[in-house]
């Protein structure tokens, strides 16, 4: 929990405070383990002490392989969280529509390490966005986590209600969006997304998951 000097902290500097019902707030991966506040693990002095000893870096080279998943997504190392119950969350034609994050998630568990994400969804309304974070290989990331949120995205699926009224596939915001993280070597990540509108969620269709060999 937060103390009321950490809260006026964030709310001064940041101004990173929830403003309206259909804003997320929260991660589901805090922060590294060992975390001492006001401190640094030894993992996460890597380029300070590298910069400091001038210590010759080999580039790594790396095949990779990616994997495909489709909705429902009824896989072993996957788990789906629609979200709050009474929001509109559901699997439908479209896909797997869950909720604003972090209330609504897609976990993605991997034996080999994840380099990179891709997703294909639509928007239930329109400027949509998409959050991933990971569990990292190793936690050298101190002030930013393994965080990445990509917005604005056009393209979004005929609302039910429109669908029922004869408004089809035709209409000009009808669409598909796609974006791609590239993230550090991580074991786990977890996806979620949202709209800006009346219908708050993010319908995902298909995740790619990229490992390295």
């Amino acid at each position: 929990m937060l103390t009321e000097e950490q809260k006026k902290v964030l709310d001064v500097t940041f101004h990173s405070v929830p403003q309206t019902f259909n804003k997320g707030w929260g991660w589901r991966i805090p922060h590294n383990p060992k975390r001492e506040p006001g401190s640094f693990t030894e993992e996460e002095l890597e380029v300070t002490n590298l910069a400091k000893s001038k210590t010759t870096q080999t580039r790594q080279v790396f095949k990779s392989a990616t994997y495909e998943y489709e909705a429902p997504f009824n896989y072993s190392n996957i788990k789906v969280e629609l979200g709050r119950t009474g929001t509109g969350v559901e699997f439908n034609m479209d896909g797997a529509e869950i909720d604003i994050y972090p209330y609504g998630a897609i976990t993605i568990e991997e034996t080999e390490p994840i380099v990179a994400v891709t997703e294909i969804g639509s928007g239930c309304s329109n400027h949509a966005h998409v959050v991933v974070e990971a569990e990292p290989l190793v936690w050298k990331y101190p002030r930013t986590a393994v965080r990445m949120k990509k917005s604005d995205l056009w393209g979004m699926h005929v609302r039910g209600d429109a669908w029922m009224k004869g408004i089809v596939d035709d209409w000009n915001d009808a669409g598909l969006s796609s974006c791609r993280f590239d993230i550090p070597e991580s074991k786990k990540v977890i996806i979620g997304g949202g709209s800006h509108g009346a219908d708050a969620h993010y319908c995902f269709r298909i995740i790619r998951v990229e490992v390295k060999q």
